[in-house]
């Protein structure tokens, strides 16, 4: 049997579908091996698996290359592509919701924005703690309370004004021409509220995307750790001791945030440099020279995505500092303070 993608997409909609009727499967998402038993118990082979999964990853590859070039309507067809093959890819369902959203962000469609909504919520069904789709459900429910504080003033405001046209009209006759200025006024404000508004998310929203390589370049690093260590005489009291150290620190990366999470990168910087000294120490062995040039390399790559996220953080918080007053949900973001 042969599958074309095409087909696949069909069948796995079918295969989801009658997954679906399965009332063990109603409060939890199927994984990924009962998806591929109840596909190979269709007909499809292994190999035709194998190839289709791979093809999944293709596309979500080209639909992130789309989202970060601001191409979103392409992302989201690539996105799309990539779910249609496999629902539950890792990040699949969160890059369409970001894409969605930010195609919002310039349609300012109320589709767009409850499709950005649906994607978000379907990929924390598989991943609680996807922090894209944690963003985006995030910056739409602001955006959505910060209108509603909006509207609920305007009203108000709108009161106030008919009120005084009112008057206007009884001892001065005049109320067309007042009308009209009001009107024009109120027009050309709200417009330029959303723009702000519109303005802040999208600088919000490349501060996210500027940490996410600074995060990716740090996972390539702290990946040689383990070689790092291993090169190490672990018989010594100070390499246990840093080893040790090097392990705590990272967990408690996991759990923090803002400035402690800065800081507590700082120190394991610190601490890999001493791991790195005593590597030096153990000799001038070519593994040794491989490993400290690639440990090298990818700290080279931190800082520099190190310097384009604070140099989107500087961007953002000008946009922050400058419309505090009218937007007080949005708090300036802490640098990298090690460059």
């Amino acid at each position: 049997m042969d599958y074309g993608e095409e087909k696949f997409k069909a069948h796995i909609k079918a295969v989801v579908e009658a997954a679906q009727t399965d009332e063990t499967l109603e409060e939890r998402p199927l994984t990924m091996d009962e998806l591929k038993e109840l596909a190979l118990s269709m007909g499809l082979t292994t190999e035709e698996w194998d190839k289709l999964q791979q093809s999944a990853h293709v596309h979500l590859k080209a639909a992130d290359d789309h989202l970060k070039a601001r191409n979103f309507t392409e992302a989201i067809e690539e996105a799309k592509k990539a779910t249609a093959i496999n629902p539950y890819i890792e990040n699949g369902n969160a890059v369409l919701a970001k894409a969605y959203m930010m195609l919002w962000l310039q349609s300012h469609s109320n589709e767009d924005r409850d499709k950005a909504e649906f994607h978000a919520r379907k990929e924390l069904k598989v991943d609680p703690r996807d922090q894209i789709a944690v963003n985006v459900l995030s910056t739409i429910d602001k955006k959505r309370r910060i209108l509603e504080s909006d509207n609920s003033s305007r009203k108000k405001i709108l009161i106030v004004v008919a009120a005084a046209i009112l008057i206007l009209v009884v001892i001065l006759s005049i109320s067309f021409q007042s009308d009209d200025s009001s009107g024009s006024t109120q027009t050309s404000s709200e417009t330029e509220n959303d723009q702000v508004l519109d303005q802040l998310i999208e600088s919000e929203e490349e501060v996210f995307s500027k940490w996410d390589y600074v995060q990716t370049a740090i996972d390539r690093r702290n990946n040689l750790i383990p070689d790092l260590i291993a090169t190490i005489n672990t018989s010594t009291e100070e390499s246990r001791a840093l080893n040790q150290t090097i392990q705590d620190l990272q967990d408690k990366i996991k759990s923090s945030e803002g400035e402690e999470r800065f800081q507590l990168e700082n120190d394991l910087n610190a601490t890999i440099q001493e791991a790195k000294h005593l590597a030096k120490e153990s000799g001038e062995s070519e593994n040794i020279n491989n490993l400290m040039m690639q440990i090298e390399s990818s700290e080279n790559r931190i800082a520099y995505e190190k310097k384009n996220y604070n140099e989107a953080v500087k961007a953002y918080n000008i946009l922050v500092k400058k419309n505090a007053d009218k937007y007080p949900q949005y708090e300036v973001k802490p640098y990298f303070s090690d460059l």
